[in-house]
């Protein structure tokens, strides 16, 4: 018996609900293969205690039927963001009032398309019924107002509380709204700091089930600020297939570990390209990079999104694929991007 046989069992229990198996969500940890015996762990974010029970039989039941005599499972369950939030030391960050889910956007280095899946996430989110905001924290190049194709000033309420400007009935807001379109920023770290606050607590969100936060790329003023201040329920952090792009993500990462914030999955962009003329598929930008990121932090790879025209297309009006082309590859693959980030929070 070896490991590369109990993980090809294992890849038939699929997680209940999804057509994506207990692997590839990240839930299998510290395995240990002797002949015909096994020792391995089961990562839990679920409290549901018939998902357990179903995801620990069928994978008893694989490796029985594969061959495996002696078989220790152990259930390792990671708090959910209620328990979190019950049993959260006084001093540590706060919530965003009325925010249900509060999920960061990040990408170790710019240009890997995370606004892109930023904006498609939080538009899949809606379409699956829940109330969502999204806001743009890259302070020195918002893209909010591109990508979501609206160019609007917010209102001030009462004791200075903006009003997000609303787009498909989600709350946006961005530093875009307030500046000049061809306003440059300069400012120094506190200054960006005391933006970082004023929008997540000067600005009257409202009741949201999500509020999905659109990081710059980096660990830079914007991401410390935000770690100290807000308790996060988790981050999903975008690459691209390449080696060159995974060191960045690993200090990204590391971030996130260093204060308690839960790596909820790894996206890769770009990660491939199919001819519109002849069906080829070429990996453009090299391959493996999510999934050898996913397997060094234990963490779900929760998709591979191609490069094409159709993202393409949207972006340039100013809308999110899932909304502009709703039947188009990519935009399913935001929906089941979304179902899952669901499923890990709840």
């Amino acid at each position: 018996m070896s490991e590369d046989k109990l993980k090809s069992l294992l890849q038939q229990v699929k997680y209940p609900g999804f057509s994506k198996d207990v692997v590839s969500f990240g839930l299998i940890q510290n395995v240990k293969v002797i002949d015909k015996d096994v020792e391995l762990g089961v990562k839990f974010s679920s409290e549901k205690e018939d998902i357990r029970q179903q995801i620990l039989g069928n994978i008893e039941k694989v490796l029985r039927d594969g061959g495996f005599e002696k078989i220790s499972i152990e259930v390792i369950q990671i708090p959910t963001q209620k328990a979190a939030s019950n049993s959260r030391d006084p001093a540590s960050p706060p919530s965003i009032p009325g925010v249900k889910y509060t999920i960061a956007v990040a990408s170790g280095k710019g240009g890997v398309g995370k606004s892109t899946v930023a904006v498609n996430l939080a538009a899949a989110l809606k379409e699956q019924g829940h109330s969502v905001g999204i806001l743009d924290l890259d302070v020195f190049g918002p893209s909010l107002p591109i990508t979501m194709g609206i160019m609007e000033v917010p209102k001030v309420l009462e004791a200075n509380k903006l009003l997000p400007v609303k787009k498909h009935d989600i709350s946006l807001m961005s530093l875009g709204f307030l500046l000049t379109e061809s306003a440059p920023v300069i400012w120094r770290g506190a200054m960006v700091s005391k933006m970082v606050s004023q929008f997540l607590f000067d600005v009257n969100w409202g009741e949201l089930d999500y509020l999905i936060l659109d990081l710059p790329p980096g660990t830079g003023d914007v991401q410390l600020t935000l770690v100290q201040q807000v308790a996060l329920t988790g981050a999903v952090i975008v690459t691209t297939p390449q080696d060159l792009a995974l060191k960045d993500v690993e200090r990204g990462a590391n971030m996130f570990e260093k204060v308690n914030t839960p790596v909820l999955g790894i996206v890769e962009n770009m990660s491939y390209h199919v001819c519109t003329n002849c069906g080829h598929r070429s990996q453009i930008f090299s391959s493996g990079g999510g999934d050898k990121e996913s397997a060094r932090l234990s963490v779900p790879l929760l998709a591979k999104i191609p490069l094409n025209e159709d993202v393409m297309r949207a972006g340039e009006q100013g809308e999110p694929l899932v909304f502009y082309i709703p039947e188009s590859e990519a935009a399913q693959i935001f929906m089941q991007i979304a179902e899952q980030i669901h499923t890990l929070v709840n």
